[in-house]
């Protein structure tokens, strides 16, 4: 029996032996096409054989965003009308002590000094002139004071200063030239309003704070009816509108924001007119972003109007700062407050826009002049105040009840509105 299985296993072996000679193989080719030379496309020499294996495509790594920087903000604070009559700058000379100047100004604003030094940038109308002591100081109706002032205008923190108003040219050519020289030799003050020439004019005033830079465009309406002689180069920014359109449009391509200081408006009217709305929406129109309103000597409404960019401020008045003025409603002013914001998504925009009110203070004699923020005027030294001599008072809660009537809710102090304040 195992002699007849021999030969049979033998045949079965030969037979399993020769399979492999049955299939030819062909040379291999990679079938990848160009178009196919890709990160996932595989190429297989052609004396290897082909991998069956399938190929898992790479997961293409995550896009990576870089974070947004955080938005720049620069702090801005603008002032009134700071008009210095004969009882201030006479009780400034009183005030002199061994460490200041001989007119000391400083104590009139030290209830208020931490607000303007902490601002980021301060601005503040000067309405009278500092035509130099040559000049003799004096008060209403042709203004010069003390050069002194400026210099602690400058300490107090107030690096924007405006003098285009109608008191520019109180003492004449002289006066204005003077004024002019002082300011542009004052080191970190950007002087605005004043012009040595017309070209001078054109050349439009930029500040620069954490890189945000803002044009400045400074006009009044009138001088009182005094006017420079035509010899003068001086020049003065009086309104007209293709003057303003012209300057708007220039300042457009010179910074992140324009903001326009402005001298108009009627003295004591809390209400604006129809001329400054007008003025205003036409500013707003070819590019302003803030409008900074000063003269009436009181405070006057605040409102966003629609304009080339977005929304723009406009303070038609700030009231006075300082003054010696008669009128008990004249001591009411303010400071216009709020945030530029500045990210990598938009054109800077205004935030936070609220009005601090104070109160200016003089005593019957016309001296003890002082500045108080409104929140810290006592209304029993309010009853005191020198303008009840002539019969016009306005003590601390009708201050109160003037500025909740005059400027909306949403630019105020909520301790305004607080019961018992």
């Amino acid at each position: 029996m195992k002699k007849r299985l021999i030969p049979i296993v033998l045949l079965l072996c030969i037979c399993l032996s020769s399979c492999s000679m049955l299939i030819p193989t062909p040379p291999f080719t990679s079938a990848v096409s160009p178009a196919k030379t890709g990160t996932n496309a595989v190429s297989v020499p052609a004396t290897e054989e082909p991998q069956t294996a399938a190929v898992t495509p790479t997961d293409p790594e995550p896009e990576t965003t870089e974070p947004l920087p955080e938005p720049v903000r620069v702090s801005f604070l603008a002032a009134g009308d700071n008009v210095i009559h004969p009882n201030i700058y006479t009780e400034a000379k009183r005030r002199a002590t061994e460490d200041s100047r001989e007119y000391n100004f400083l104590p009139i604003y030290d209830d208020v000094a931490d607000l303007i030094k902490n601002a980021d940038l301060a601005f503040i109308n000067q309405e009278t002139l500092m035509g130099g002591e040559e000049l003799g100081y004096s008060g209403y109706p042709c203004f010069n004071s003390p050069q002194d002032l400026g210099y602690d205008l400058r300490d107090l923190g107030f690096d924007i200063v405006n003098i285009a108003n109608n008191h520019m040219c109180d003492k004449r050519e002289k006066g204005l030239a003077n004024t002019i020289a002082f300011w542009k030799a004052m080191e970190g003050v950007t002087m605005l309003g004043g012009n040595e020439s017309r070209e001078d004019f054109d050349t439009l005033r930029i500040t620069e704070c954490k890189g945000v830079k803002i044009v400045w465009l400074s006009y009044t309406y009138g001088t009182n009816g005094i006017s420079l002689p035509s010899s003068s180069e001086l020049f003065i920014p009086y309104i007209d509108r293709d003057l303003i359109k012209e300057q708007l449009d220039k300042a457009q391509d010179l910074g992140d924001l324009v903001f326009v200081s402005i001298h108009w408006g009627e003295e004591n009217h809390f209400d604006t007119s129809s001329e400054q709305k007008e003025l205003a929406q036409f500013m707003a129109d070819n590019g302003a972003d803030a409008i900074i309103g000063h003269h009436p000597h009181v405070v006057q409404p605040i409102e966003w109007l629609d304009g080339a960019h977005g929304k723009v401020l406009c303070v038609y008045s700030l009231g006075n700062l300082i003054s010696g003025m008669a009128n008990g409603y004249n001591m009411l002013g303010g400071f216009m407050t709020f945030d530029i914001v500045k990210d990598s998504l938009d054109r800077p925009r205004i935030e936070n826009p609220l009005f601090i009110p104070t109160a200016f203070y003089y005593a019957d004699s016309w001296y003890q002049t002082k500045l108080y923020l409104l929140e810290n005027y006592d209304q029993e030294i309010s009853l005191t105040h020198g303008s009840r001599k002539h019969g016009k008072l306005t003590d601390r809660e009708g201050m109160e009840k003037l500025l909740t009537k005059t400027v909306d809710r949403e630019f105020l102090p909520d301790w305004l509105f607080e019961e018992g304040n």
